[in-house]
C-alpha cells in the first residue's frame, strides 16, 4: 500500500474519532451486578483494594466525547492497564492493508503520535455521553411523569471488540445510577395535551456519565471488559432529534480527572512484538503483567470473575483457540507455547520463574500466531 495514502487515511482516523466522536453500534441490557488543575499526572492515594500504587490522575478534562466502540476501547485499555494491540488498533478500524510488514511497521511509526493523541482525549473529557434506544411508556399520575422503557438499575451497553481491532473479550459500558433517571417528569396538563405523541413512542437516550473504574466483570455466563460510568443526566429525544425534555442534574459535570492506569499500555514500545523480542520471555512477562498479577481485577471484584473461567467460557481468548485459529494451527500454537514457557523458566531470573507458568492463561493473540 502507498504510504502516503496510508497518512491520508492516518489523518482521516484523526478526525472521525476527534473528542465529538459519532455514536457506535452498541447493545443495551439490563446490568447484572457485579459488585486536577495542570496537566501533570498525580498519583493517587489512599485505596480500600491496597493498590493505589497502580493508579494516578489522568489529564484534566474538557471537552465532550461521545463513546462509541473505539472510544470505548481506548478509554477501557487505558484505565484498566490491559495491553492493547496497537499494530491492530491502528489500522483495523481504516481496513488499511500494506504491501509488506515494512510499509506497515513504517505506517505505525510514523502515525503513533496522532493515535497516542485520540487515546489521551478519551480519557480527558469533561463531558462523556452515550446515545440509547428507548421508549416512553404510559403517564404515570404518581409520580407525574413519562416512565422511560429501556433503563435499569444498571444499564450495560455492549460494544464488539472487532470494531476498534482489539482483540480478545467484547467491551461493556456499565452505567450505574440510570434507575434513578427513569422518568420525565411533566405536569398533568402538558402530559395530556402530549400524550398522544409521546405515550409509548419510541425516543433516544442520550445519557450523560463519569467512568469509575475499568477491568473484567462477570456478566451473565460470559465476561466482558467493562467500563463502570455513574450517570447524572439523561436527554430525551424524539427521533427527528428535538429535545423532549432533560432528567437530572443541569449543573456542570464533576471535573476531578479520571483514575488511570499509571502505565500507559499505549506507548510506542508496545509495537514491538514481545514474543519475538531479543529477550522474548521476559518481554512477555512485562506486557502480560496484568494478567499475571491480577491487575485486572476491578475493586468490585467478586468471587466467579476469574480470568482462567474467561479463557475457557469465550471464543475469543485462550478457551476459544479452536474458533479462532482452526484446531490444527491451534494444535501448534499449544506445542509452541509449552516450548515458549519451558524456555521461560531456563531464562529468567529466578524470581520470576513461578510467572513463567502463568503464560499458560494468556490469551491467544496474532501477535504470538505470528510469532511462534
Amino acid at each position: 500500500m502507498d504510504i502516503m495514502k496510508a497518512k491520508q487515511y492516518a489523518l482521516f482516523f484523526v478526525a472521525a474519532f476527534a473528542l465529538t466522536g459519532c455514536s457506535g453500534q452498541a447493545g443495551t441490557e439490563p446490568g447484572d451486578t457485579a459488585a486536577g488543575e495542570d496537566n501533570a499526572p498525580k498519583v493517587q492515594a489512599g485505596s480500600s483494594d491496597g493498590r493505589s500504587d497502580l493508579y494516578l490522575d489522568g489529564p484534566k478534562r474538557s471537552g465532550a466525547l461521545e463513546i462509541d466502540a473505539t472510544n470505548v476501547a481506548y478509554l477501557y485499555h487505558r484505565m484498566s492497564g490491559e495491553p492493547a494491540s496497537i499494530d491492530r488498533m491502528m489500522t483495523e478500524p481504516l481496513k488499511l492493508r500494506f504491501d509488506d510488514e515494512f510499509a506497515r511497521r513504517r505506517f505505525l511509526e510514523e502515525n503513533f503520535d496522532e493515535f497516542a493523541k485520540l487515546v489521551d482525549e478519551a480519557v480527558s473529557a469533561k463531558v462523556y455521553t452515550v446515545t440509547l434506544s428507548g421508549g416512553l411508556e404510559g403517564y404515570d399520575f404518581d409520580r407525574e411523569g413519562f416512565p422511560i422503557d429501556g433503563l435499569y438499575d444498571r444499564t450495560m451497553v455492549t460494544f464488539s471488540a472487532d470494531a476498534s481491532g482489539s482483540e480478545g473479550l467484547d467491551f461493556a459500558l456499565a452505567l450505574e445510577g440510570t434507575d434513578e433517571l427513569d422518568i420525565l417528569p411533566m405536569p398533568v396538563e402538558d402530559a395530556e395535551r402530549r400524550s398522544n405523541s409521546l405515550s409509548n413512542s419510541a425516543v433516544d437516550l442520550e445519557v450523560a456519565f463519569t467512568p469509575v473504574e475499568a477491568g473484567w466483570e462477570k456478566v451473565r455466563d460470559d465476561q466482558r471488559r467493562t467500563v463502570v460510568g455513574k450517570a447524572y443526566s439523561v436527554k430525551v429525544l424524539s427521533p427527528d432529534g428535538s429535545v423532549i425534555g432533560t432528567i437530572g442534574l443541569d449543573s456542570e459535570p464533576p471535573t476531578r480527572p479520571l483514575r488511570v492506569f499509571a502505565e500507559n499500555p499505549f506507548k510506542k514500545s508496545m509495537l514491538i512484538n514481545p514474543w519475538t523480542a531479543e529477550n522474548a520471555p521476559e518481554a512477555v512477562l512485562d506486557r502480560y503483567a496484568w494478567i499475571i498479577d491480577e491487575r485486572w481485577k476491578m475493586p468490585s471484584y467478586q468471587e466467579g470473575d476469574n480470568i482462567e473461567e474467561a479463557m475457557t467460557t469465550n471464543v475469543s481468548a485462550a478457551g476459544g483457540c479452536v474458533a479462532q485459529y482452526g484446531y490444527s494451527e491451534c494444535q501448534r500454537l499449544a506445542q509452541r507455547r509449552n516450548d515458549f514457557i519451558t524456555h521461560c523458566t531456563r531464562s529468567v531470573p529466578d524470581n520470576r520463574k513461578q510467572e513463567c507458568y502463568s503464560i499458560r492463561s494468556l490469551p491467544y493473540t496474532d501477535q504470538e500466531a505470528n510469532a511462534l
